[in-house]
């Protein structure tokens, strides 16, 4: 019986000279793309680099150059640890050395970034350094690289899933204070990229944006399914998601015909496009969106409604699940129910996904028909197999669709992002100056949520100083908006932080 899909060089190749990658101004060939990974792949061997060992990937300017090295990475048999460039070094070399990467793949604008890892791991990675098209610039060995690393990246996540079979690890906040791993295999890519090509038809006529970072779980439909399919893959540089201005002109120099990201970022395109009058609709979006894809968050229904009038052509799905998971329910929107009040269900439970809500009481009983619950959900797109207890409360209506209902624990979204607060608590604790220190996420009229930090002091610091002593730990959408200072935080009964007594 036939493995996994797996990105195969030879299969890149086959494709000949459809293109495989356009930005506004270059265009990379299926073709080109194959020989392009495949000298990533041998640079790489020609570091020491072997199938099952983890090799990092950074890019600052987000071109060709980030496709590229992940076909090389995948192709190369070599699991793929993402790293985000705007996060700061001493929090990338924590991931890397974690991990056991055995190597860097980067762009010529991380350079410097790169340089800052090396300094946190006390010794240069192997680096292979590649250019905005992805040809490869350099690539060699440091000094001394052997061994040592080798053995620290054969345990961790390779206890869970062979090192062979894992694909790639990502990264997420974690409620211990550090990035918390959650290994992907190829199994659970080959499921949900092969849904995903099915639910929206996806073809080699298909022009997918490229929208979320590497280290989002978005970001694999966009890679993986897209050359799948042998579509084009549309790169749009991190600039363009700056402004709601930026991103409508992204989107209509690349004309693309499917495009998959959070509602934060849909909902700032709906408003940057122009309201409708007397002679046109409203709408700048080109003809070709055929369909839109969100996830992360809660999409309100007033922005959605506005969305879909802004796209009468589009379907619109609405697709569910933690990293942890990767999307396990989707639902295909009716236009019709749009009416800017009615909440969106999360949908049924994919193909793949097994989906159960278990009672929260002492017993943990599984609830069969309508009711609320923890989700659980088992299948080869979650971490193990499964189940999976994702901590999300869901409600299953008598038509067997499900809706969110909010979290069981602290973590809260925001601009998509999962965040646990416990990991900015424990980096604004270790402040000499902070005694005690608490984070919630408080309602935002621009991002839906936003983080707001509380801390009681032992010593001199401010607003300021402790959001740049974060800025230099915790990427930038960890660090809290505003951090208020008080003489004690609120305490329960039980000598707990009491959150729901701090002002928000």
């Amino acid at each position: 019986m036939a493995g996994p899909y797996r990105l195969r060089v030879e299969d890149l190749a086959a494709r000949g000279d459809a293109v495989a990658l356009a930005s506004r101004g270059a265009a990379v060939t299926y073709a080109e793309l194959a020989a392009r990974a495949a000298a990533v792949g041998a640079a790489l061997a020609g570091a020491g680099v072997r199938p099952g060992d983890r090799v990092a990937l950074l890019s600052s300017g987000r071109a060709h150059d980030e496709p590229v090295a992940l076909a090389g990475v995948l192709t190369a048999g070599v699991v793929a640890v993402p790293l985000d460039a705007t996060a700061p070094p001493a929090r990338l070399g924590r991931i890397a050395r974690a991990r056991g990467c055995r190597a860097l793949v980067l762009d010529a604008a991380a350079a410097a970034l790169a340089d800052g890892i090396g300094a946190e791991l006390g010794g240069g990675l192997a680096r292979v350094e590649l250019d905005a098209e992805g040809r490869v610039l350099r690539g060699a060995a440091p000094p001394g690289a052997g061994g040592e690393a080798r053995e620290a990246g054969a345990g961790g996540e390779a206890c869970e899933a062979g090192a062979q079979e894992l694909a790639c690890i990502l990264h997420t906040s974690g409620s211990t204070g550090e990035p918390k791993p959650v290994p992907i295999t190829w199994a659970g890519l080959d499921a949900f990229t092969a849904f995903c090509i099915d639910l929206i038809g996806l073809a080699p006529a298909d022009r997918v944006l490229r929208v979320a970072e590497l280290v989002f779980d978005l970001a694999w439909f966009d890679h993986l399914a897209t050359l799948r399919a042998g579509a084009t893959l549309a790169t749009m540089a991190r600039r363009d998601l700056a402004s709601g201005r930026a991103l409508r002109d992204a989107v209509s120099a690349l004309a693309p015909t499917v495009v998959y990201g959070v509602p934060s970022m849909f909902m700032k395109l709906a408003a940057a496009l122009p309201a409708a009058d007397a002679g046109a609709p409203a709408g700048a979006l080109p003809p070709p969106v055929r369909a839109l894809l969100f996830a992360g968050e809660v999409f309100p229904p007033r922005e959605l409604a506005a969305l879909a009038a802004r796209v009468p052509g589009a379907a619109l799905y609405n697709l569910y699940g933690p990293t942890e998971t990767n999307v396990c329910t989707f639902h295909r929107v009716d236009r019709a129910a749009l009416d800017g009040v009615s909440e969106l269900p999360i949908g049924g439970a994919c193909p793949y996904a097994a989906c159960a809500l278990l009672a929260e009481d002492e017993d943990g009983r599984i609830i069969e028909g309508p009711g609320t619950g923890e989700l659980v959900v088992s299948g080869p797109t979650t971490v193990d197999g499964g189940p999976y207890r994702t901590r999300d409360r869901v409600e299953r209506r008598a038509d067997g669709l499900f809706y969110f209902r909010g979290r069981i624990d602290r973590m809260v979204k925001v601009r998509g992002y999962r965040v646990e607060p416990g990991e900015i608590e424990a980096a604004l604790a270790s402040h000499p100056a902070v005694r005690q220190a608490a984070v919630i996420a408080v309602e935002d009229a621009r991002l839906g949520k936003a983080l707001r930090g509380f801390v009681a002091l032992a010593g001199d610091a401010d607003d300021h100083a402790l959001r740049m002593y974060l800025a230099e730990r915790l990427p930038p959408y960890m660090v809290p908006e505003k951090i208020v200072m008080m003489d004690e935080l609120p305490r329960t009964a039980t000598g707990k932080i009491d959150y729901r007594a701090l002002p928000g």
